[in-house]
Protein backbone atom coordinates (compact mmCIF):
# COMPACT_ATOMS: atom_id res chain seq x y z
CA UNK A 1 0.00 0.00 0.00
CA UNK A 2 1.15 3.65 -1.03
CA UNK A 3 -0.16 6.76 -0.91
CA UNK A 4 1.06 10.25 -2.30
CA UNK A 5 -0.34 13.50 -1.08
CA UNK A 6 -0.01 16.88 -1.97
CA UNK A 7 -1.93 19.66 0.57
CA UNK A 8 -2.14 23.29 -0.30
CA UNK A 9 -4.43 26.38 0.81
CA UNK A 10 -3.14 29.34 2.68
CA UNK A 11 -1.71 30.59 5.80
CA UNK A 12 -4.36 30.26 8.73
CA UNK A 13 -6.33 27.07 6.66
CA UNK A 14 -4.24 24.89 9.12
CA UNK A 15 -2.58 22.79 5.85
CA UNK A 16 0.52 21.91 7.81
CA UNK A 17 -1.99 20.49 10.53
CA UNK A 18 -3.81 18.47 7.87
CA UNK A 19 -0.23 16.80 6.94
CA UNK A 20 0.97 16.34 10.51
CA UNK A 21 -2.07 15.11 11.63
CA UNK A 22 -2.09 12.09 8.99
CA UNK A 23 1.97 11.53 8.69
CA UNK A 24 1.31 10.51 13.16
CA UNK A 25 -1.90 8.60 12.02
CA UNK A 26 0.18 6.71 9.35
CA UNK A 27 3.30 5.95 11.79
CA UNK A 28 0.74 4.82 14.28
CA UNK A 29 -0.56 2.11 12.02
CA UNK A 30 3.05 1.26 11.10
CA UNK A 31 3.16 2.67 7.65
CA UNK A 32 6.44 4.78 6.48
CA UNK A 33 5.53 8.24 5.85
CA UNK A 34 7.53 11.28 5.06
CA UNK A 35 5.96 15.29 5.18
CA UNK A 36 7.79 18.42 3.11
CA UNK A 37 6.37 21.01 4.36
CA UNK A 38 6.73 24.65 3.33
CA UNK A 39 5.03 27.37 5.52
CA UNK A 40 7.35 30.51 5.20
CA UNK A 41 4.89 33.58 4.88
CA UNK A 42 1.68 31.50 6.17
CA UNK A 43 0.64 34.29 9.29
CA UNK A 44 0.59 36.44 5.74
CA UNK A 45 -1.76 34.51 3.88
CA UNK A 46 0.45 33.51 1.57
CA UNK A 47 0.85 30.17 0.15
CA UNK A 48 1.30 27.12 2.09
CA UNK A 49 2.37 23.48 0.69
CA UNK A 50 3.13 20.06 1.67
CA UNK A 51 4.17 16.95 0.61
CA UNK A 52 3.07 13.59 2.10
CA UNK A 53 4.06 10.11 1.40
CA UNK A 54 2.77 7.02 3.36
CA UNK A 55 3.52 3.56 2.71
CA UNK A 56 5.28 0.41 3.12
CA UNK A 57 8.10 2.33 2.22
CA UNK A 58 6.88 5.37 1.50
CA UNK A 59 9.49 6.72 -0.96
CA UNK A 60 13.18 7.34 -1.24
CA UNK A 61 12.02 11.28 -0.57
CA UNK A 62 9.94 13.22 1.27
CA UNK A 63 9.46 15.38 -2.26
CA UNK A 64 6.77 14.13 -4.94
CA UNK A 65 7.37 14.54 -8.33
CA UNK A 66 5.50 15.98 -10.91
CA UNK A 67 2.99 13.44 -11.91
CA UNK A 68 3.15 11.70 -9.09
CA UNK A 69 0.54 12.66 -6.55
CA UNK A 70 -2.15 9.55 -6.14
CA UNK A 71 -4.42 12.48 -4.54
CA UNK A 72 -4.02 16.40 -4.38
CA UNK A 73 -6.16 18.03 -1.44
CA UNK A 74 -6.85 21.85 -1.99
CA UNK A 75 -8.21 24.24 1.17
CA UNK A 76 -8.45 26.81 -1.60
CA UNK A 77 -9.08 27.37 -5.29
CA UNK A 78 -5.82 29.57 -6.54
CA UNK A 79 -3.78 27.16 -4.31
CA UNK A 80 -5.22 24.14 -6.14
CA UNK A 81 -4.65 25.41 -9.37
CA UNK A 82 -1.12 25.33 -8.52
CA UNK A 83 -1.19 21.35 -7.29
CA UNK A 84 -2.31 20.22 -10.97
CA UNK A 85 1.26 19.38 -12.07
CA UNK A 86 1.58 17.38 -9.34
CA UNK A 87 -1.72 14.66 -9.59
CA UNK A 88 -1.20 11.56 -11.78
CA UNK A 89 -3.35 10.95 -14.20
CA UNK A 90 -6.64 9.16 -12.74
CA UNK A 91 -5.73 10.46 -9.63
CA UNK A 92 -8.40 12.38 -7.37
CA UNK A 93 -7.95 16.30 -6.82
CA UNK A 94 -10.42 16.83 -3.23
CA UNK A 95 -10.97 20.67 -3.04
CA UNK A 96 -12.94 23.17 -1.23
CA UNK A 97 -15.65 24.16 -3.42
CA UNK A 98 -15.48 28.47 -1.11
CA UNK A 99 -13.31 31.03 -2.42
CA UNK A 100 -11.13 32.36 -0.22
CA UNK A 101 -8.74 35.16 -1.53
CA UNK A 102 -5.35 34.45 -0.43
CA UNK A 103 -2.25 37.78 -0.35
CA UNK A 104 -1.64 37.42 -3.83
CA UNK A 105 -5.68 37.19 -5.33
CA UNK A 106 -6.20 40.73 -3.49
CA UNK A 107 -3.54 42.54 -5.88
CA UNK A 108 -5.47 40.77 -9.08
CA UNK A 109 -8.94 39.80 -8.14
CA UNK A 110 -9.35 39.46 -11.63
CA UNK A 111 -7.21 36.26 -12.00
CA UNK A 112 -8.78 34.97 -9.53
CA UNK A 113 -10.12 31.63 -10.82
CA UNK A 114 -13.67 30.41 -11.30
CA UNK A 115 -14.86 26.21 -9.95
CA UNK A 116 -14.97 25.54 -13.92
CA UNK A 117 -11.31 26.75 -14.67
CA UNK A 118 -9.69 25.04 -11.72
CA UNK A 119 -11.58 21.78 -12.78
CA UNK A 120 -10.53 22.04 -16.16
CA UNK A 121 -6.74 21.89 -15.19
CA UNK A 122 -7.09 18.46 -13.69
CA UNK A 123 -8.19 16.63 -16.99
CA UNK A 124 -8.62 12.93 -16.75
CA UNK A 125 -9.06 13.43 -12.69
CA UNK A 126 -11.39 12.43 -10.27
CA UNK A 127 -12.45 15.88 -9.06
CA UNK A 128 -14.59 16.08 -5.74
CA UNK A 129 -15.54 19.60 -4.30
CA UNK A 130 -16.26 19.71 -0.36
CA UNK A 131 -18.21 22.81 1.01
CA UNK A 132 -15.14 22.88 3.73
CA UNK A 133 -15.68 26.41 4.71
CA UNK A 134 -19.55 25.81 5.41
CA UNK A 135 -19.06 22.83 7.29
CA UNK A 136 -16.08 23.67 9.59
CA UNK A 137 -18.32 26.85 10.54
CA UNK A 138 -20.86 24.96 12.04
CA UNK A 139 -18.75 23.89 14.69
CA UNK A 140 -16.13 26.98 14.72
CA UNK A 141 -13.71 29.09 13.37
CA UNK A 142 -13.00 28.87 9.93
CA UNK A 143 -9.24 27.01 10.74
CA UNK A 144 -11.59 23.79 11.07
CA UNK A 145 -11.56 23.37 6.95
CA UNK A 146 -8.15 21.23 7.45
CA UNK A 147 -10.35 18.77 9.61
CA UNK A 148 -13.24 18.99 7.28
CA UNK A 149 -10.57 18.39 4.42
CA UNK A 150 -8.72 15.59 6.34
CA UNK A 151 -12.23 13.82 7.01
CA UNK A 152 -12.97 14.33 3.13
CA UNK A 153 -9.23 12.74 2.55
CA UNK A 154 -10.25 9.85 4.99
CA UNK A 155 -13.53 8.63 3.23
CA UNK A 156 -11.88 9.43 -0.80
CA UNK A 157 -8.65 7.15 0.44
CA UNK A 158 -9.01 4.69 2.82
CA UNK A 159 -5.30 4.90 3.26
CA UNK A 160 -5.51 5.39 7.28
CA UNK A 161 -7.90 3.71 9.59
CA UNK A 162 -10.52 7.05 10.71
CA UNK A 163 -10.31 6.07 14.40
CA UNK A 164 -5.98 6.55 14.29
CA UNK A 165 -6.82 9.91 12.12
CA UNK A 166 -9.49 11.06 14.65
CA UNK A 167 -7.05 10.34 18.05
CA UNK A 168 -4.12 11.97 16.41
CA UNK A 169 -6.50 15.18 15.81
CA UNK A 170 -7.37 15.14 19.13
CA UNK A 171 -3.78 14.95 20.07
CA UNK A 172 -2.66 17.44 17.98
CA UNK A 173 -4.90 20.54 19.33
CA UNK A 174 -7.10 19.53 22.29
CA UNK A 175 -8.57 22.95 23.00
CA UNK A 176 -10.04 22.40 19.63
CA UNK A 177 -10.77 18.48 19.87
CA UNK A 178 -14.20 17.97 19.92
CA UNK A 179 -14.79 20.65 17.27
CA UNK A 180 -11.94 18.82 15.08
CA UNK A 181 -13.46 15.93 15.36
CA UNK A 182 -17.10 17.02 13.85
CA UNK A 183 -15.32 18.90 11.58
CA UNK A 184 -13.93 15.69 10.52
CA UNK A 185 -17.15 13.60 10.33
CA UNK A 186 -18.61 16.50 8.30
CA UNK A 187 -15.81 16.29 5.73
CA UNK A 188 -16.39 12.47 5.69
CA UNK A 189 -19.82 12.24 5.45
CA UNK A 190 -19.93 14.89 2.78
CA UNK A 191 -17.96 12.37 -0.06
CA UNK A 192 -18.81 9.35 1.07
CA UNK A 193 -23.01 9.81 1.95
CA UNK A 194 -22.18 7.71 5.17
CA UNK A 195 -22.94 8.52 8.44
CA UNK A 196 -21.30 5.88 10.05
Amino acid sequence: MRLDVVVAGVGGQGVITLATVLVRAALREGYDAHLLAQSGLSQLGAPVFAHVRVGTPAGPSPKIPLGGADTVVGLERLEALRLAPYLRRGGTAVLSNEPVRPYEARFRPHRYPARKDVEQAFPGARVIWVPALELARRHGPPALVSAVMLGALAGTTGVVERENLVACLREERPALADAEVEAFFEGFRAVTGRED
